[in-house]
Parts: structure tokens; C-alpha cells; sequence
């Protein structure tokens, strides 16, 4: 019989023969059944029997209270100790597991592994004090596989890392692409949530991550990423002009509202351009940002050709693509689609940009066939294999105009961010005039900005990872490296602060 609750739980009043409690507390195991064994008078009614339970069980929640509170207190005056504890105990558990995979005799142990090269020395001067240790290290000989790649120890790179991880770590064989994209990842994501305002608040909000105490390691690592992407936002939203959806030359009350009067900064009309008003010119630059981002890809295929004296596909294949890729781009501005700078009246310029084209053209028809005179070992009919291989050429100029146009095209949707940035933003500001009550207006804008940094901020760091992982890293990188894990010995004379609270 139920006769009370107490704290969401039930009481429940059983009284029978003892078998029949057994068995029933057998069958009551299945669920969360906790037992309490009364050890008062028989003859008690169910009411004397509640106030005997609750006055137990209130007895026993303030002893629990108490000893939680004790061991918080330990906790905080005992943390070094604590802390020091933990790292011994993960310190042995590493080293029973090295040890577990030890090659033994009865009187030898031998130990393998990886080490950094700057950490020779130290493992040298360490092996030293023990005379009956001997230290052996041979360098990783030419074209090694599964050679684990060290975390980088620069916080930016270690955070961009992270990204590339995702992909695939880099393997020793191949370009690491950690470094370029710090910049283009950064200058990608600016370009598409190019707003001061909330570039601010993203550099505002990495910052407190950053220098907070007692975060972990991979969180203050985002947070690092967070300010990275706030300040190259903030830098594309000044060159915009814009802040918080509005034009900042309005909000500073340089220029009055709906007024087009030209403002100058640096003998420039500001802004310098606009996401709304030159969307010809955006798109212009997001393509060319886009077919130099997949060239820079290939140039790094190259690298990782000669790393790998793949000098035939080097021929044959990406250097013909570069150049391709290259004219292409100056073919197209000297005829005034694209703007880079080149006077597309100017026939010059035209009568360049053809040969180029057709330069590229041939090389890529070229390459394979001269790839199959020079490299294949058996070429009985050198003409035959030479026409062949043109087949092939002609095939590969198929795919690299089509790859050309489908990579490049992708890299427009940098625009359509940052025009649906700008709308989002402009809808929520002219919703927020049409509202008489100031707090009525203000809660519109807050809430409004705040959807659009979460929502937004979202869509455009999955577009920037897009771009990356399918149009720049599908040209050379294949990310089969292998994480390199070092062994943690603790010693007690290490810094435990850094391990949080």
C-alpha cells in the first residue's frame, strides 16, 4: 500500500509473512526498489510508521549534505594533491601499458617509439643517468608510411588543426594543409559574415574563452577559433560598411539615412564595397577567390608528386591544369567577365589570354602522349601509344573544364551568404522600426542578432568547410596520417594549474 511521497519517491507499506516479503522484494529488484529495513516496534501503525521513516530518512539527506560539503572542503584545500594523485595514476597506467608492449627476455626489455626530433636531446640527457639503459634511434627511412604526426604546440595552428582533423590528419609524405588554411578558412568566413557588429561580438566572446581559467584544452581551442573568425569578420564588415545590418557611415551619423551622398576614407568612396549594391563585383571576386584557391590546390599536388617522384603525373596531368586554369582566368577577364584589373578593350590583353588558352590546351593534350613515349617501358609502336595517349589528353581537357567550371561556380555561394547575412539583418532592423515601444524594439534587434550570429554563424562555417573539404583538400591531400600520442609521465614539480579547478 502507497501511504506517502517523499522527494518523488514512494513509500510503500508492506506488511506479511516473511517468505512472502522475500519473494515479493525479489520480484520488485527489476525496478529501482530500495529496501529499508525498519528496526522499531512491531505493534506501530502505518501513520507512526511514516513519521519514523521521514524523520530517518531527513536524519540520513542531512548526513549526506555534511559529508558532501566535507568533501568539497577537502577538495579545495587538498587540489594540488588530488591532482597530483590522478596524473601519478595515468602516469603508471601509461607505463604499464608501454611495458605490456615491450618486447621481454628474462633480463632485457625493449622499448619502441616515435620522437620528436627537437626532443632527442632530452631524451638523451634522461636515458644518460641510467648507465644499463642503452638508447638506439635510426631516422625514418625514404617513403615510410604511418609515421604519427606531432600535434603542432602554436595554440592558432593546434586550433586549425582541429579542422584539418576532421578531414584527416596529414601523413609524413605529404603537404599539411594546417597552414594555408588558417588564412583562407579565416579570410572565407569573413567574407560571408562580414558584419562589424557581430564580428565584435565573436572576437568579444573568443577572447573571455581564451583567457578564462580552468577550460579545457580542446574548448579554449574553439574559442580561439571563435575570435579568429570574429576578427576577420569585423575587418570584411568595415571594407563593407556595414554594422548590425546598418551602414556604418549612418549609424555615426557621418551621412543621414537614405541619403546617397559619397563618403571618402583614405581618398576612397566608402564603403568600399557594397554586399547589396555591388553584387556584380562580389561575385566577380568570389570566383576569382575560388579558381586561385583551387590552383593553390593543385600547385600543392604538385609538391606532393615530387615528394612521392610521381614526375610523370606531373606532366602529364597537374602542371597542364595550373597553366589551364591560369589562362582560363586571364582569357576570361581580358574578354570583361571577370574583373581583375585588366582593360578588357585593350587587344593585347585578348591576343595574350588566347595563346594562353591554347597553350593549356595543348599541354594537356600534349602531356599524356609525351608521357607515353618517355615513361612506359613497353611502347612497341611509339606512334599508336603517342595518339593513345592524346586520347587520354583529350579526356582529362573534358574533366578539367568541367571540374573548372563546377569548382569554381561553388565558390559563388560565398555571395549568397553574404547577401542572405545582409537581408536576414536588414529584415529584422526594418521590423524593429515598425515597433512604437522602445522595448518592444529592443527586445526585436537582440533577439533577431542573436538568431542570425547562432543560425548564420552555423551555415557559414559549414560553407567554409565545404569549400575546403571538397573543391581545395579533393585536389591533393588524402589525410592517412596517424596521430601521434606522447607518453605523459608526471613529476611533481610540474605546474598543476593548468589541469582546472
Amino acid at each position: 500500500e502507497v501511504i506517502s511521497l517523499i522527494k518523488d519517491r514512494h513509500f510503500v507499506y508492506v506488511k506479511g509473512k516473511k517468505g512472502e516479503i522475500s519473494k515479493l522484494i525479489k520480484e520488485l529488484s527489476i525496478v529501482r526498489w530500495y529496501k529499508y529495513n525498519y528496526q522499531g516496534p512491531i505493534h506501530l501503525d502505518k501513520t507512526e510508521l511514516e513519521e519514523e521513516v521521514l524523520n530517518e530518512f531527513n536524519n540520513l539527506s542531512e548526513e549526506v549534505s555534511k559529508i558532501e560539503n566535507d568533501l568539497n572542503q577537502f577538495a579545495i584545500k587538498h587540489k594540488e594533491d588530488i591532482v597530483a594523485i590522478k596524473l601519478s595514476i595515468e602516469s603508471y597506467s601509461h607505463f604499464l601499458n608501454i611495458y605490456a608492449s615491450a618486447k621481454q627476455t628474462k633480463k632485457i626489455v625493449v622499448f619502441q617509439g616515435w620522437v620528436s626530433e627537437k626532443e632527442i636531446g632530452i631524451i638523451e640527457e634522461t636515458i644518460d643517468e641510467f648507465p644499463e639503459v642503452i638508447l638506439e634511434y635510426d631516422e625514418p627511412s625514404e617513403g615510410m608510411k604511418n609515421i604519427p604526426v606531432a600535434p603542432a604546440k602554436n595554440p592558432i595552428k593546434s586550433a586549425f588543426q582541429n579542422i584539418v582533423a576532421l578531414y584527416g590528419l596529414p601523413s609524413s609524405n605529404e603537404v599539411d594543409p594546417t597552414i594555408f588554411l588558417i588564412f583562407t578558412f579565416s579570410i572565407f568566413f569573413g567574407i560571408m559574415f562580414g558584419d562589424v557588429g557581430h564580428g565584435l561580438i565573436f572576437l568579444v566572446i573568443g577572447l573571455t574563452g581564451v583567457l578564462a581559467r580552468g577550460l579545457k584544452k580542446s574548448i579554449r581551442q574553439m574559442f580561439l577559433l571563435v575570435l579568429v573568425m570574429g576578427i576577420t569578420s569585423s575587418i570584411m564588415g568595415f571594407i563593407f560598411g556595414e554594422a548590425f545590418g546598418f551602414h556604418i557611415v549612418e549609424l555615426l551619423g557621418i551621412r543621414e539615412h537614405g541619403y546617397t551622398n559619397p563618403v571618402y576614407l583614405f581618398g576612397l568612396e566608402y564603403p568600399f564595397i557594397s554586399p547589396i549594391e555591388d553584387l556584380v563585383e562580389i561575385f566577380n571576386l568570389t570566383l576569382i577567390i575560388g579558381a586561385l584557391h583551387v590552383i593553390l590546390g593543385i600547385v600543392l599536388r604538385v609538391v606532393n608528386q615530387i615528394k612521392h617522384k610521381e614526375y610523370a603525373e606531373i606532366i602529364e596531368e597537374t602542371t597542364p591544369q595550373v597553366f589551364l586554369y591560369a589562362a582560363i582566368i586571364y582569357f576570361l577577364s581580358s574578354l570583361g567577365i571577370l574583373n581583375i584589373g585588366i582593360d578588357p578593350a585593350g587587344r593585347g590583353f585578348l591576343l595574350v589570354g588566347l595563346v594562353s588558352v591554347i597553350i593549356g590546351v595543348g599541354l594537356t593534350l600534349l602531356g599524356q602522349g609525351i608521357v607515353s613515349i618517355l615513361f612506359k617501358k613497353k611502347r612497341k609502336n611509339i606512334f599508336r601509344s603517342f595518339l593513345s595517349g592524346m586520347g587520354m589528353g583529350l579526356i582529362q581537357l573534358l574533366e578539367s573544364f568541367s571540374s573548372f567550371i563546377s569548382n569554381t561556380i561553388s565558390y559563388g555561394r560565398m555571395l549568397a551568404m553574404l547577401i542572405a547575412h545582409a537581408v536576414f539583418l536588414s529584415v529584422i532592423n526594418a521590423l524593429a522600426e515598425q515597433v512604437g515601444f522602445i522595448l518592444f524594439k529592443i527586445l526585436i534587434l537582440v533577439l533577431g542578432n542573436i538568431f542570425v550570429l547562432v543560425l548564420e554563424g552555423l551555415l557559414v562555417f559549414v560553407q567554409t568547410l565545404r569549400l575546403h573539404f571538397y573543391e581545395f583538400f579533393s585536389k591533393f591531400y588524402e589525410g592517412s596520417g596517424i596521430q601521434h600520442k606522447p607518453v605523459f609521465v608526471f613529476n611533481k614539480e610540474m605546474d598543476l594549474s593548468k589541469y582546472g579547478n
